[in-house]
């Protein structure tokens, strides 16, 4: 045990290391006093700006930088970093946690500076020079709440008018307000990190600043999910869940029906993603055709927990999908229905799901013994939209109950070419810091694509936004970007696609494109109804899902693509004529968006 504790000692060390060796800005100088100190300069008077001991983002006591306006006005408490070395080809991103409390008098803001030799060096997107650039001032979302301010300055060679700064809510992990985004002039070569309070007359009031960054975006900066502390603990009871490709049970989890009825595979889940999943292919027997028993978590009877687990089933309807919280131990069943209705082994549902081919989450409650609740929460929801379709029944726990685990099966198909596939699976305690529904869903139900433009108005960039919570890609940096104009990046789930050089409306592309390492043809375009998306070349093909986007960037269609082809023809009969993009997954992991034309 002893050895334990210290590897992971040394591991919370090594992580703290990395974080901080990315950080330009250095606050180990922040030692409880007031005014200016190594590395900041006070922001107002002395008597406004003060270092002390407080609770931070994360619940930690740690030292906070705290504005205590005077009744002047003006500058009323923060503090402006040392000016620290850049490249100017580069994208800097700056970041800070800011709670302010009291009232909302006065502004909290959030600046950058690249002030040198008497001369601005900061432009705005649109290449206009921008004195004492601010990324946001105003009043955060809430009063005694912690907010992560996260803003970009990107290179002088940056042409878009794309912003990607933010405000981010922490106990959801999403951006609740859009930031103002700069670039540098080619003559930068410094920049510093602002933040305070300014205007501020009521003497109550106190703002607090925490953990101020300062970082290129070069690949190896922490995502922002790590800024916000939500990839350290995961409430699920059954994590971490280990599957490996292969047949029948595998550790913690019981196969369900025969072995070769189970398997776990590589398949896209919800999002698109390549994950190891569980899949049930049924045999000619029916009864158990496959599908699982978590692990055995011991529960607390006076407690809440809620279950989940994502399903999708393909072929036919053939048998029906069963989801149970299986709490059964000494010959005994320890839930009943809220009614106080006996129970056997009913699930909370059971049935075929609303579509197939279609990825749902299935969400269900077992109550606390003392609930005396008749209102069922459980609900199936509809993976593509994020809407709940069904309803399901839940459970309470019996006074004596001690076990939970999760149970996701096929029962009784006999079509031999039916599959169905489950994976992550949750048990978690309803106490607060269980996921949101946000959390559980991860998408986006206005899944949208993001243009962006020049300043002479040709569009440059598109992005395709799948992340629930908010549509803003990873900053790009143009270190990673290719000889072809073409760059593919990942940062918090949200898949970035970004191409250059995108034809304009009046122009035709019926020729094959190279530039994701697939050759493909989309004809005719112009077209009158039809399209015929063509694959050659290497063994590549259509996979996953074509997604039909109008120039607003709103999804019209969503085109699901059960079995890899290297054909689809679409058909724009019922569409009115324009611009259209289709969103096109293939089968070596790479994504393209390409424009058509309906006449």
């Amino acid at each position: 045990m002893k050895l334990t504790s210290t590897y992971l000692l040394i591991l919370l060390c090594l992580s703290c290391v990395i974080m901080s060796a990315q950080n330009l800005l250095d606050t180990s100088t922040w030692t409880v006093g007031s005014g200016s100190v190594s590395g900041y300069s006070q922001y107002g008077v002395t008597s406004e700006n003060s270092r002390e001991f407080g609770t931070d983002p994360f619940s930690n006591s740690s030292i906070l930088w705290k504005a205590s306006p005077n009744s002047g006005g003006t500058q009323s408490g923060g503090f402006g970093s040392s000016y620290k070395d850049i490249d100017h080809t580069e994208t800097y991103r700056l970041s800070v946690w800011i709670k302010k409390t009291n009232s909302n008098n006065g502004h909290t803001f959030f600046k950058l500076t690249s002030y040198i030799g008497g001369e601005h060096h900061t432009l705005k997107l649109n290449g206009t020079v921008q004195a004492w650039p601010q990324f946001w001032y105003g009043d955060l979302p809430q009063l005694n709440k912690w907010y992560l301010l996260v803003g970009y300055i990107h290179g002088s060679n940056y042409n878009s008018n794309l912003s990607y700064g933010g405000i981010y809510d922490p106990t959801t992990g999403t951006k609740v307000v859009n930031m103002a985004d700069y670039k540098f002039k080619n003559t930068a070569t410094k920049l510093q990190h602002r933040a305070f309070l300014y205007g501020g007359t009521n003497t109550s009031d106190r703002q607090y600043m925490f953990a101020p960054r300062m970082e290129m975006v070069d690949g190896n900066e922490p995502p922002i999910a790590d800024l916000l502390g939500l990839n350290e603990v995961d409430p699920n009871l059954l994590a971490p869940i280990n599957w490996t490709v292969g047949s029948g049970s595998i550790s913690g989890y019981s196969q369900y029906g025969e072995t070769e009825e189970n398997s776990r595979v590589y398949h896209d889940n919800h999002i698109g993603n390549e994950v190891v999943i569980w899949q049930a292919t049924p045999n000619s027997g029916g009864n158990g055709s496959g599908g699982f028993t978590s692990p055995v978590i011991n529960i607390n009877p006076s407690k809440m927990y809620r279950m989940s687990v994502w399903i999708k089933k393909t072929g036919s309807n053939d048998g029906t999908t069963h989801f149970k919280p299986y709490s059964y131990t000494s010959g005994s069943h320890q839930t009943i229905y809220l009614n106080g209705g006996a129970l056997t082994w009913q699930p909370f549902w059971y049935g075929d799901l609303p579509k197939l081919n279609r990825w749902y989450l299935l969400v269900g409650y077992v109550h606390s013994r003392n609930d005396n609740s008749t209102v069922d929460l459980g609900k199936i929801y509809d993976g593509t939209t994020g809407e709940a379709v069904l309803n399901m029944r839940d459970h309470k726990f019996k006074s004596f109950a001690t076990v939970l685990r999760n149970q996701a099966i096929l029962w009784a198909n006999t079509t031999l070419s039916d599959r169905q596939y489950a994976y992550a699976p949750r048990i978690e305690e309803v106490n607060g810091q269980q996921w949101s529904l946000d959390q559980l869903l991860s998408i986006n139900p206005e899944s949208k694509l993001i243009f962006s433009y020049d300043v002479a108005g040709n569009q440059t960039q598109r992005f395709y936004c799948e992340e629930e919570g908010f549509c803003s890609p990873s900053a790009t940096s143009s270190r990673r970007i290719d000889e072809k104009g073409v760059t593919v990046g990942e940062e918090q789930g949200v898949l970035v696609a970004e191409q250059t050089g995108v034809p304009l409306p009046e122009e035709e592309v019926e020729e094959e494109k190279e530039g994701l390492d697939v050759n493909y043809s989309i004809y005719p375009n112009p077209t009158d109804n039809k399209v015929t998306i063509q694959l050659s070349g290497k063994d590549y093909n259509l996979t996953n899902s074509i997604s039909i986007y109008n120039t607003n960037g709103s999804l019209i269609r969503r085109i699901e693509i059960n079995d890899p082809t290297n054909q689809m023809n679409l058909d724009l009969s019922n569409d009115p004529s324009g611009v259209y993009f289709l969103h096109l997954h293939f089968t070596n992991g790479t994504t393209t968006t390409e424009q058509i034309i309906k006449k």
